[in-house]
């Protein structure tokens, strides 16, 4: 079974979004936001491919896992890593 490894860039910024979301909306917003971020590592567990190639060479995925927050990962052999968690609010070159 496929093993989520977070790299500390991702895992930072998850802490970073989930202190923003504490702050400005309470903690039901929280708990939903990350609630959700929880339930997509599952799917993704059983559906590695499900986010759309972003960097074919690099073999990076996305997937839009809200309007705001796009979640970038690699598959390698039976792991995931999580790359990054990316505001697209942001200039879009920052990807």
């Amino acid at each position: 079974m496929a093993q989520v490894i977070w790299n500390k860039r991702a895992a930072q910024q998850l802490a970073h979004l989930q202190q923003y979301l504490q702050e400005e909306f309470g903690e039901k917003t929280t708990q939903t936001f990350t609630v959700r971020v929880f339930k997509f590592l599952e799917l993704l567990v059983k559906y590695p491919q499900i986010g759309s190639l972003e960097n074919p060479e690099k073999g990076i995925r996305g997937f839009l896992l809200h309007k705001h927050t796009t979640i970038f990962y690699k598959q390698k052999q039976e792991d995931i890593y999580i790359l990054a968690l990316f505001d697209n609010r942001q200039q879009p070159s920052k990807k």
